[in-house]
């Protein structure tokens, strides 16, 4: 956590990287950061679950939120069950020329719910489980119009999850992401974005190992 800490205070402090955003206009997903004192509220629907998010931005190339979610989905795979989890999505900025912006974009988070959604499939599926994992990439936007970005990037994630009478174990791996934004005024946001890739889980853990997150959503800058 320090270490983490000390990479994000380096990113927001070099000038070097932490260019400004190539444009005002309101973003979400892509490598645009929001801007200077702003605040933007946000909800999604989609896989694993559907989440309600509120944005701060104090600097112009760094973007913190407090998201809350309910996941229906499992970690991997496409087994159902219940949970509730909290997470703290972040963005720096790292570079803008022309209409492309490039962020790190990092996700630490935690699940608590259904040994399911942790992958257990069997005996103990309806057992207590959670996880406490880290999701981190870079993301590119491109702002093909004065209403659209387009958005390409990968992600690596990495999870501890554990269930009652199952025992812990370690989740890796990564994937590409696309998605695309469309800007309905300087206050409203439609996105939607897909990253689909794989996973390495414990042994007898997550049946299909599949990574997998699908989100529609509408955010509302205050």
């Amino acid at each position: 956590m320090r270490a983490l800490a000390l990479a994000l205070a380096l990113l927001w402090a070099s000038p070097a990287l932490a260019d400004r955003p190539t444009s005002d206009d309101l973003s979400l997903i892509s490598g645009r950061t929001v801007g200077n004192g702003e605040v933007v509220i946000s909800a999604g629907l989609g896989w694993p679950g559907f989440f309600a998010e509120i944005l701060f931005s104090p600097s112009s190339s760094f973007d913190l939120s407090l998201r809350g979610h309910v996941d229906y989905g499992g970690l991997l795979g496409t087994a159902t069950g219940v949970s509730g989890g909290l997470s703290v999505p972040m963005r720096v900025h790292l570079y803008g020329q022309d209409d492309i912006d490039v962020a790190l974009a990092m996700r630490p988070f935690a699940l608590f719910g259904e040994g399911a959604i942790m992958g257990e499939e069997g005996t103990f599926a309806d057992d207590f489980g959670y996880a406490i994992g880290l999701e981190a990439g870079v993301r590119a936007g491109f702002h093909v119009s004065e209403a659209t970005t387009l958005i390409v990037g990968a992600a690596g994630l990495f999870a501890w999850t554990n269930v009652k009478g199952a025992g812990g174990g370690a989740v890796g791996g990564g994937a590409p992401l696309v998605g695309v934004e469309a800007n309905f005024n300087r206050q409203t946001l439609f996105f939607a974005e897909l990253l689909l890739g794989y996973a390495g889980a414990p042994e007898n853990r997550f049946s299909r190992q599949m990574w997998m997150r699908l989100a529609l959503g509408i955010g509302y800058r205050l």
